[in-house]
C-alpha cells in the first residue's frame, strides 16, 4: 500500500534541492544561465511524484485530513507558513513578470521554483504519513473527534441532529456500526464516531450516543470536519487576491466569482450529500428509524 519508504527519501531530497534553487534566485545576476537551466527539471518532476502519491491515496482510501492532523506539530506550523510564503511569492512574482520584468528569468524561476517546492513538500509530508499507516505506527480506522463541534453544533445545513430509534439492543447496534462496510470509525455500547469508509475525502463525520433498552434511542449529530471547512473558507478568502494578481487578466473576476460559486458552494453541496448518505448507513446498520421525541 503507498509509495515505499525511498520515495519519502527522495521527496524530502527533491524538497532540499527546490529550496537551494528557489533561495539561489535572490542571489548574483551572474547564477541566471544556470538557474534557467534547473528550474524547468524540478518543475516538471512534480508530476511523477506528486502523481504517485495521490495515486496512493486514491487506491487506499486513506483519509486525507487525519493524514494531514496527524502530522507532528512543527511540521503542520512549518507547513503553514510554507504555504503562505508561496502565495505571496506567486503573487508578487506574476505581477512583476505581467510589468517591469516582463520575461524576466529570475522571476520565472522563483515562480516556479516556489510552486515545487511546496508540492515536493507535500508529497514527502504525505509520504511519510502513508508510510506509518503501512508500518503501524498511525491508526487511521478510529473515528474522527472535534469536542468544540460536539459541544456546540454549527448551524444548519453544516451539521444535522436527529433521534433515532431502534428495537435492537445497544450493544448490538454498537457491534453492527463497528462492522458495517460503509462505515469506518469506532462504536461502543455507550456512543460512536463514524464517517463515509471508502472515501478519502469524507467531509463530515456522525457522532452518536445511545439512551435506554427496548427500545434504544440514538441521539444523533452529523457535521462537517473543521479541516475542511477551514480548507474551504480559506480557498474562498484567497480568491481575491488570485483576482488582483490577474487583474490584467480578461474575466478575472468572473472566473474568481465562478470558483467561489463551483467550488466553494460546490463542496458544501457535496459535503451536504455525504451527510445524508452517513445517516442513511447509520439507520441501515441499526435498522433505526426517526424517534417520535426531540
Amino acid at each position: 500500500m503507498g509509495p515505499p519508504r525511498a520515495y519519502v527519501v527522495l521527496a524530502a531530497a527533491a524538497t532540499l534541492v527546490a529550496a537551494g534553487v528557489h533561495l539561489a534566485t535572490y542571489g548574483p545576476e551572474d547564477w541566471t544561465p544556470v538557474l534557467s537551466a534547473i528550474w524547468p527539471l524540478l518543475f516538471f518532476g512534480i508530476f511523477p511524484l506528486y502523481l504517485l502519491v495521490a495515486f496512493a491515496l486514491a487506491g487506499s482510501h486513506l483519509p486525507l485530513d487525519v493524514l494531514i492532523s496527524d502530522l507532528p506539530r512543527p511540521m503542520k506550523i512549518a507547513g503553514g507558513i510554507l504555504l503562505g510564503y508561496v502565495l505571496v511569492n506567486f503573487a508578487i512574482a506574476f505581477r512583476l513578470l505581467q510589468g517591469a520584468h516582463a520575461e524576466d528569468p529570475i522571476y520565472t524561476a522563483r515562480l516556479f521554483t516556489g510552486h515545487a517546492l511546496f508540492f515536493y513538500a507535500a508529497s514527502a509530508a504525505l509520504g511519510y504519513q502513508i508510510d506509518r499507516v503501512r508500518r503501524g505506527f498511525l491508526n487511521v480506522s478510529g473515528g474522527p473527534r472535534d469536542d468544540t463541534l460536539e459541544q456546540a453544533p454549527l448551524p444548519a445545513p453544516l451539521s444535522r441532529s436527529v433521534v433515532l430509534q431502534t428495537r435492537l439492543a445497544r450493544a448490538e447496534c454498537a457491534a453492527r456500526l463497528a462492522r458495517w462496510p460503509g462505515l469506518r470509525g469506532e462504536a461502543t455500547p455507550d456512543l460512536f464516531r463514524l464517517d463515509l469508509a471508502r472515501s478519502e475525502s469524507s467531509l463530515v463525520y456522525a457522532v452518536g450516543r445511545f439512551e435506554g433498552e427496548s427500545p434504544t434511542f440514538i441521539r444523533l449529530l452529523l457535521t462537517f470536519k473543521r479541516f475542511y471547512l477551514v480548507v474551504i473558507a480559506s480557498t474562498v478568502l484567497i480568491l481575491p487576491l488570485v483576482a488582483w494578481v490577474m487583474s490584467g487578466v480578461q474575466f478575472a473576476w468572473q472566473g474568481v466569482l465562478f470558483v467561489i460559486l463551483f467550488g466553494g458552494g460546490g463542496n458544501i453541496v457535496y459535503g451536504i450529500v455525504q451527510m445524508r448518505r452517513l445517516e442513511r448507513q447509520i439507520r441501515r446498520a441499526t435498522e433505526s428509524q426517526t424517534a417520535p421525541i426531540g
